[in-house]
């Protein structure tokens, strides 16, 4: 039950007229049955799986909120790593296990289709783990109590706008949301409605109609030049966008019907002016995460160990900051995949902002010498487009099938120039459209916010209009094959 499919329209509309007319004391009930329907339309066999971790996580959270602080280190590392196995489990099982035949069935409507012979990664397993030691470790900080109802627990893990791909909710934002009382609210209502059109004009307009110049070319890069290399990956900077944010803006529309705010993910990343910038305004709710449960608690460790100022001439405040950057994105981009690929592509971005760190006084002292103030739009355009330049860079590998192939691709970028390969003018006319239709309004939001907007003019002639300009546009050039979610693999 895609996003981006009838089933789930008709889905969503069925469990939020119910939600309204059931009583309020039931309703999170009705939302549990809900979620984990949502959740049985894929693989059923894994919701034993979540169940379990459930169980297990509302029990050993419990637990560690009762035992004295001085014993809890232990029980604390027996439950981080009883998460992490069992993601490590499913993430590299066909690794360890390159032979394996595996039966599992998949569902349509709860109808049975042919086994899936072949271990997958269980629908949200990921996003669902980085909530549970989200949930573990904020209750080990003592910043939040263990939540005493297990429906509402189970709610908060299995909430269907969000455990497929996230946002991932920290619990003191989201659970105190399910214990409310939530009545209809018409604004909600619209304001939900407004940010799922927007994301499934990002995915089937943009993000699935680049999809198709992409697999294109990347499938079969090594018969294509470097012109048509740097092409299809400008492409993909915007289509993995179009296609994450655009999930995003549909999960989040849809928890507004119900009246829950859940976190944004995404404010626009193409226009930081800095790597850092960029991943403040990338995928947020796990950068985050990153940031506040790996990158801040180990530089804290390191701080306390690395007793002398400098190292090999070098400051030990800049060293620190090497060795959290490489470890918190080796991390990350293991977490994205299997391959040395994946690696190398968090590696980088750690070295993009160790460098970054340690050339700031450079930086300073040259925009002094040129005689340059720091807020000229001619240095935010320029930091703006080399931010751009090296996250396509970091792209290549991302995209890429192997590290090997990565390097070739960047190979030919630099040294194959020629004519643009296309198999049909019209997609890249369509391709280029929803590009420049994404930008534009991406830059009225971020220099204008909701100034000249057609979805929240004051005007309600001009709002309908608007409404119906996107809808149209969506019938004529969107992609309405089904297409997963590129973020679904991880």
């Amino acid at each position: 039950m895609l996003f981006n499919s009838i089933i789930y329209i008709l889905f969503l509309s069925i469990v939020v007229l119910a939600f309204y007319i059931f009583p309020s004391r039931i309703r999170w009930i009705w939302l549990l049955i809900a979620s984990v329907g949502y959740y049985l339309s894929f693989i059923p066999i894994f919701i034993l799986l979540l169940g379990g971790l459930t169980v297990i996580n509302y029990f050993l959270a419990k637990w560690l909120a009762k035992i004295p602080e001085e014993k809890t280190s232990v029980l604390f590392i027996l439950a981080i790593l009883i998460n992490l196995l069992v993601l490590s489990f499913f993430k590299y099982f066909n690794i360890l296990f390159p032979g394996n035949q595996i039966h599992l069935y998949s569902v349509s409507l709860f109808i049975g289709n042919e086994p899936i012979n072949k271990m997958i990664l269980p629908l949200g397993l990921s996003y669902f783990t980085f909530t549970l030691l989200s949930y573990l470790i904020e209750i080990k900080r003592k910043n939040i109590l263990p939540e005493k109802h297990f429906g509402y627990f189970s709610l908060y893990l299995f909430f269907f706008p969000k455990i497929a791909q996230g946002p991932i909710e920290r619990p003191q934002q989201l659970i105190p949301q399910l214990h409310q009382n939530r009545r209809f609210n018409y604004t909600m209502l619209v304001e939900g409605l407004k940010l799922m059109l927007w994301g499934y004009f990002k995915k089937l307009v943009v993000a699935d109609r680049l999809a198709i110049y992409v697999n294109a070319i990347y499938n079969n890069s090594e018969k294509h030049n470097g012109t048509t290399l740097l092409v299809a990956t400008i492409f993909y900077a915007f289509q993995i966008y179009a296609d994450f944010s655009g999930y995003t803006d549909i999960a989040r529309g849809s928890a507004k019907l119900f009246g829950f705010d859940l976190m944004d993910n995404f404010k626009r990343p193409y226009f930081a002016t800095s790597i850092k910038e960029f991943w403040n305004r990338w995928h947020i709710t796990f950068s985050t995460w990153l940031r506040d449960y790996i990158f801040l608690p180990l530089a804290y460790y390191l701080s306390g160990r690395m007793k002398k100022t400098s190292y090999l001439f070098i400051s030990t405040e800049n060293w620190i900051y090497l060795i959290v950057s490489i470890t918190t994105f080796g991390i990350c981009g293991i977490w994205h995949g299997v391959g040395w690929n994946y690696l190398f592509w968090g590696v980088l971005f750690g070295i993009y902002l160790t460098y970054s760190n340690w050339a700031k006084g450079f930086h300073k002292n040259l925009r002094k010498l040129l005689h340059v103030k720091k807020t000229s739009p001619y240095l935010l355009f320029y930091k703006m487009l080399t931010t751009f330049m090296l996250v396509l860079l970091g792209w290549v590998f991302f995209r890429a099938a192997t590290l090997t192939e990565a390097t070739k691709i960047i190979g030919k970028i630099f040294t194959s120039a020629g004519a643009v390969f296309y198999h049909s003018p019209y997609d890249l006319i369509y391709s280029i459209i929803g590009i420049l239709l994404l930008i534009i309004l991406d830059s009225k939001r971020e220099f204008f916010n909701n100034r000249f907007s057609i979805l929240y003019s004051r005007y309600q002639g001009v709002r309908i209009a608007g409404i119906v300009t996107i809808v149209i546009i969506i019938l004529l050039i969107g992609v309405f094959d089904g297409g997963q979610f590129i973020y679904f693999q991880y």
